[in-house]
């Protein structure tokens, strides 16, 4: 009788191991029809974006012969209208770089500066001889051209000086007036 039971135990298992087997089957053909219309779908998506593509090459390629046609007529309308008459050529000028702008030189005085202009300065004589004693010919030609009026870029030029110079020794001029 054991044997009878385990033989109708055994023949349930082969049985369930079938349905189950069956039915995981039937699971595996889901996935696989699954997989089919992903396929389909995904090839039809591909299909439209080429169709895409081409309605866009035929536009933009409209577009470029448009815009050809316009560029020609354009050209043949300028050359139509024929060389433009001349116009005199204005004479080649000499470069000259614009003068500097002239910067002001305020002169600041404390209470000891004062005291000492009042000092230099006391009279004619003193001035003069504070003057030439620390003057170099260079400066003194500073003053000189500046006392004829002239501006600090016409110095400059007529002494081979920088402007900046000019400017020191017309600032120190003030010191000692």
């Amino acid at each position: 009788m054991v044997n009878y039971l385990l033989m109708a135990l055994g023949i349930f298992m082969v049985l369930a191991a079938t349905v189950l087997i069956f039915l995981d089957k039937l699971k595996g053909e889901d996935i696989y029809f699954n997989l089919d219309v992903k396929e389909q779908e995904i090839k039809k998506v591909i299909e439209d974006a080429d169709e895409i593509i081409a309605e866009l090459n035929y536009t933009s390629e409209i577009v470029v012969k448009e815009i050809e046609e316009k560029l020609s007529s354009l050209r043949d309308a300028y050359r139509s209208m024929g060389p433009a008459p001349e116009a005199p050529r204005p004479q080649p000028r000499e470069a000259v770089p614009p003068p500097p702008p002239v910067i002001p030189v305020i002169p600041v005085m404390t209470a000891a500066a004062a005291v000492r202009k009042k000092k230099i300065t006391a009279d004619a004589a003193e001035k003069e001889n504070a003057r030439s004693m620390k003057l170099n010919p260079k400066q003194q030609a500073v003053f000189d051209c500046s006392a004829r009026g002239m501006s600090v870029t016409e110095i400059a030029k007529q002494l081979n000086m920088g402007q900046g110079e000019v400017m020191l020794i017309l600032s120190l001029k003030n010191e000692v007036d």
